[in-house]
């Protein structure tokens, strides 16, 4: 039973154990027309305040989905970019899970960001750094004594300087190839560089977010110990900056 029925009760008992019948119908009826009038605006601001409320949440849910959709991207790229970033993907982690090959698209990413890299997605890729080694290169000289003197032998010792250029990602300085466009391994790099670029794989994005560095699980470079370990997947081990 509604209010308005509940209340209409109690009013005609009441007005017709104490009123004369006429006058008591009168006032049910108009206790009735009040009730109603009542409960239409109680209704009213009830629904206007779920409908805010639900705009207010739906708003914020908006806003929170938005805020985490793109947590990574906060930097205009190309559609160079994008295909440089399927390369990286492509050469550092072919043959790897998904996940990896995610991981690596973010280390890529991470190193826009963090700009001591490169300002662009390619610019990450195809940075490279130089190395100076120096090598000491003997050379003797045999010199004659006067007209009829004997030989002298004399080693000089000169330094050579070597400049040896060192690839970021190795695949860059073997100079390989663009994969064929019907390789599917090649297109799935693609579709995950366009969609870590989206902002998709959420989970697998927070999770390498601070991801700088990795290396092939076989080996164990000197750097890795300066680093901050992250996870390992598939075959590579991903590192942080430490701060």
């Amino acid at each position: 039973m509604s209010i308005i029925r509940k209340v209409s009760a109690l009013v005609a008992v009441y007005a017709l154990t104490v009123m004369a019948p006429g006058h008591a119908e009168d006032v049910v009826e108009k206790t009735e027309v009040q009730l109603a009038q009542v409960t239409s605006t109680l209704e009213t601001k009830q629904s206007s305040t779920i409908q805010y409320m639900y705009e207010d949440i739906s708003d914020r849910l908006q806003n929170f989905i938005g805020a985490i959709s793109t947590p990574w991207i906060d930097f205009s790229f190309t559609e160079k970019d994008i295909d440089c970033l399927a390369r990286n993907i492509y050469y550092e982690a072919n043959g790897e899970p998904e996940e990896g090959k995610v991981a690596v698209a973010m280390v890529t990413i991470n190193r826009v960001r963090n700009g001591n890299f490169g300002n662009t997605i390619c610019k990450v890729v195809n940075q490279r750094t130089t190395i100076i080694r120096s090598t000491a290169v003997k050379n003797t000289e045999i010199i004659q004594r006067g007209g009829f003197g004997g030989e002298d032998k004399i080693v000089n010792t000169r330094t050579v300087i070597n400049h040896i250029p060192v690839c970021q990602f190795s695949w860059v300085c073997a100079f390989i190839h663009k994969p064929a466009s019907t390789n599917p391994s090649w297109i799935q790099s693609q579709e995950i560089a366009k969609a870590v670029l989206a902002g998709e794989y959420g989970a697998w994005g927070n999770k390498y977010s601070q991801a700088i560095y990795f290396h092939s699980a076989g080996v164990r470079p000197g750097w890795a110990s300066r680093k901050v370990y992250l996870n390992r997947v598939g075959g590579h081990i991903f590192y942080a900056e430490k701060i």
